[in-house]
Formats: structure tokens, C-alpha cells, sequence
């Protein structure tokens, strides 16, 4: 099921790639696959993005943490878009490979995206700083995409927890994912 297919690749979404209107924006061919665990790492916040106007997720290093997200089957002429939309380009982010661990136990290699800036490491239960929250519509977006995808309730109970920014993303990006795919 997780094997990638010839002219695919495997991709691994936290953020607002949970929600399917959202990854078929730019990346029509994605197809779900199921989700998965990816161990060593934490779900943080850091760089302010002025399409969302808040700051967007980005996973950090970290012992003894771990995030749950889709695993995705893209084709490969979707890299360059997914790329882009993550920003690449612009050095906003940079594509990693990953070993995710799905249900039976196993891992799959997926490509995913972490930001290049790390923030500064949180303690467990410490509050996000106001400068580095998510707004309303991204958080809404992972909060809805880890539903859909049936991530474990646990997560996504921790996920509503995440303080937003109270401003919703522009104009531009609301009408974006209100069009249909």
C-alpha cells in the first residue's frame, strides 16, 4: 500500500497538506495513502508566512517526541509544484527524506519539508509564544486535514490546544481553498 509506484514519490504532511482541498491546490495527482508516525521529531511554529498571516508549522528535531501526519503517493511532475508551494526557492524550507512509521509497524521512506530556521525548543506543556502562532485558517486547516485523515484522536486533541493568532489568512488563500478541487 505505502510503496510508491513508478514516477511517484512518498510524501509526509503535518500541516496544512493534512487537509486534501488544501494539497490538491497545487498538487492535483495526490492520492491518500493512510497516515503515519514520525519519531525524533516535534510539531513547532516559527517563520510568518503573509499568505496565512501567522506563522506556519514546521517540525523540529527533537528526542523522545514525534508527529503525526499523512503519507501522501504524488507523481513526480508534482515535485517541482510542491516544491514551490513549500518554498523551496526561496529557502523558506528545505526537503528532507524520512522514515515514517505506519500501521503495521514499518517504515516508509517519504519526502517532507522542515523550515530552515529551528525554533527555539519548547518544553513539554510550554505555551507557544504570541509572535509564532499559526492564524485561525491554518490552524483550522491541520485541525480539519488531521480529521479527514483519521489522524489519533489524542493528536488531534492536541492540535486544538495550539493558541492562534485570532487573524484569519488573506483574501487570496480563503479563496483558494473555498474553490473546489
Amino acid at each position: 500500500m505505502f510503496k510508491p509506484v513508478e514516477n511517484t514519490f512518498l510524501y509526509f504532511a503535518y500541516g496544512s497538506n493534512l487537509l486534501k482541498r488544501r494539497i490538491r491546490i497545487n498538487n492535483p495527482s495526490a492520492e491518500f495513502l493512510g497516515n503515519g508516525r514520525l519519531d525524533g521529531h516535534q510539531l513547532d511554529f516559527i517563520k510568518y508566512s503573509p499568505n496565512w498571516r501567522g506563522t506556519s508549522a514546521t517540525i523540529v528535531p527533537t528526542q523522545n517526541a514525534h508527529v503525526w501526519g499523512a503519507i501522501w503517493r504524488l507523481h513526480n511532475a508534482d515535485m517541482p509544484a510542491l516544491d514551490r508551494q513549500e518554498g523551496v526557492d526561496t529557502n523558506w524550507y528545505f526537503a528532507k527524506t524520512v522514515g515514517v512509521v505506519v500501521s503495521d509497524g514499518s517504515k516508509v521512506e517519504c519526502r517532507t519539508y522542515q523550515q530552515t530556521i529551528n525554533p527555539p525548543l519548547r518544553e513539554n506543556g510550554e505555551e507557544l509564544p504570541e509572535d509564532r502562532r499559526p492564524c485561525i485558517t491554518y490552524l483550522d486547516c491541520i485541525i480539519k486535514g488531521a480529521t479527514e485523515c483519521n489522524l489519533p484522536e489524542y493528536y488531534i486533541e492536541e492540535l486544538k490546544k495550539i493558541p492562534n493568532n485570532g487573524q484569519l489568512a488573506s483574501p487570496e488563500m480563503i479563496e483558494k481553498l473555498s474553490k473546489p478541487f
